[in-house]
């Protein structure tokens, strides 16, 4: 653990999930909002006969910078591709629900060649603004994405879901208040489905399955 994030999906969607079970198990659906470092997100989850689900408001997206051509060749170079790899026009942006994104489309084709090639990649997307990367195929929506050191791809990543979301509805590749199935984790054989809502007010919704897969205890001076 190197620090604390202001936001991530899938672990505020998972406790949402253990709240669930452990306080009211008998019930089919709970409502919950969590305060985080900078905003609070409300939470709902439903009870299934062996698993949940949960869908998360994330708010608002905001849109920050926008790569210019020259910045787009660097980025594309930390991650192993060129500009040919480039999906159309389409901008390369920083987009946030809580976690700032650069995302950058990419062709379907190009998708397996994605790996980060320089050792301060996490220094390069704060100059812009930005934490992490993201890089969707508008032909599948499908994507993939890392730690900023390029060791350990996320198989599903919540905090994402919802600007990419944003950033098909904007860019014309999705409608608001239709349902948006992200797909991510292909390359690991573990796929994975996100399902996004941007609403006509703005609002994005992400949802995802949860199960739970083991349990455990923390003890501190041999006290739990």
């Amino acid at each position: 653990m190197e620090e604390e994030l202001n936001f991530a999906g899938h672990p505020v969607i998972g406790a949402a999930v253990v709240l669930h079970s452990s306080r009211s198990p008998e019930k089919k659906q709970e409502d919950w909002v969590f305060r985080l470092n900078t905003k609070s997100v409300a939470i709902r989850t439903v009870h299934h006969n062996h698993h949940y689900s949960a869908s998360m408001n994330q708010g608002k997206a905001e849109f920050a910078t926008i790569l210019s051509k020259e910045q787009e060749v660097l980025f594309l170079g930390y991650l192993n591709l060129g500009i040919d790899d480039k999906y159309d026009n389409l901008p390369f942006q920083v987009i946030s629900t809580g976690l700032p994104y650069l995302v950058l489309p990419i062709r379907e084709s190009s998708l397996s060649l994605v790996k980060v090639t320089i050792p301060n990649l996490e220094e390069k997307l704060l100059e812009i603004g930005a934490k992490f990367f993201y890089v969707p195929s508008i032909e599948s929506f499908q994507g993939r994405t890392w730690d900023n050191a390029g060791l350990v791809e996320d198989i599903a990543t919540g905090s994402a879901a919802g600007p990419v979301g944003a950033y098909l509805v904007t860019n014309g590749f999705a409608k608001t208040d239709t349902t948006i199935i992200l797909r991510q984790g292909d390359f690991l054989d573990r796929p994975s489905n996100m399902k996004v809502v941007v609403e006509s007010n703005g609002d994005i919704i992400v949802e995802g399955d949860v199960c739970k897969i083991a349990e455990g205890e923390l003890f501190y001076n041999n006290k739990p």
